[in-house]
C-alpha cells in the first residue's frame, strides 16, 4: 500500500512538473509573439525604414520633377527655360524619366529628371539625381553653333566633322556642344565637349 501510494506520489509531482513546464513554454512563447507583434506594428518601425507606396500617375512624377527644379534654379527661371515634354517609363529601373524642353536663346536640348516610381523608404527623395540628365545651376547657351565649330578647330580638331550636337552631358551637368570628327586615325583626337554658355572646352577623347 505504501509503495502504491509513493509511486502515485511520484506519478503526480511529473505531472505538475509537465503541467507547469507547458505554462511556463506557452507563455514564453506568448511573450515571444507579443514582442515579435510589437516590432512589426507600423507605429514601432523605425523612421528611416518606412516605406513609401509607389507613384500611381503621371501628374504625381510630374508635380514632383517641377517641385525639385523650382527648388534648384527658382520659380522664374523654371518658367522661362523649362517645357514638360513627356515620360518615359522604366519599370526595369524602378523609375520613370519626366522629360523636358529646355530652351535659352533660341536653342533647346532635353533634360530628364528620374523620379522613383517603386517603393522607397520614407527618408529617400523621390527625385534621383544621380539617374538624371540635368544641370544643377543656371546655364544659358550662348556659344552658337559656329562659335563651337571654331573652338573646337582652334583646339586641333580639324573638319570635316560628322557630329555636331547641343546636349546635357551626364557627367558633367553642363549643356554642352558635342563635337565629333568624321574621318580619324588611331590616337588622333576624335571629339571634344565645348561649354554652351562660356566656350571652354570640357572633354576631348581620341581614337582607340
Amino acid at each position: 500500500m505504501k509503495k502504491s501510494t509513493k509511486e502515485l506520489l511520484i506519478v503526480s509531482v511529473v505531472g505538475i512538473a509537465l503541467v507547469c513546464s507547458v505554462i511556463v513554454i506557452v507563455s514564453e512563447s506568448g511573450n515571444v509573439t507579443s514582442v515579435s507583434e510589437e516590432v512589426s506594428s507600423p507605429e514601432n518601425i523605425p523612421e528611416g525604414h518606412k516605406m513609401l507606396p509607389p507613384l500611381t500617375s503621371h501628374e504625381e512624377a510630374i508635380s514632383l520633377a517641377d517641385e525639385f527644379l523650382v527648388e534648384t534654379f527658382g520659380e522664374e527661371f523654371f518658367h522661362d527655360h523649362f517645357a514638360f515634354s513627356r515620360i518615359e517609363e522604366r519599370p526595369d529601373l524602378g523609375k520613370w524619366f519626366v522629360i523636358y524642353e529646355y530652351t535659352s536663346h533660341g536653342y533647346t536640348v532635353d533634360m530628364r529628371v528620374a523620379v522613383n516610381s517603386d517603393h522607397i523608404r520614407k527618408n529617400r527623395p523621390r527625385v534621383d539625381v544621380l539617374f538624371s540628365y540635368i544641370i544643377l545651376e543656371p546655364q544659358e547657351i550662348l556659344i552658337s553653333e559656329e562659335e563651337a565649330k571654331r573652338i573646337a578647330q582652334e583646339y586641333g580638331l580639324e573638319p570635316p566633322y560628322m557630329k555636331l550636337t547641343l546636349s546635357c552631358k551626364f557627367e558633367l551637368r553642363r549643356i554642352c556642344w558635342i563635337v565629333v570628327r568624321e574621318d580619324v586615325k588611331y590616337e588622333e583626337l576624335k571629339g571634344v565637349a565645348i561649354d554652351a554658355e562660356n566656350g571652354t572646352v570640357l572633354q576631348s577623347w581620341i581614337e582607340l
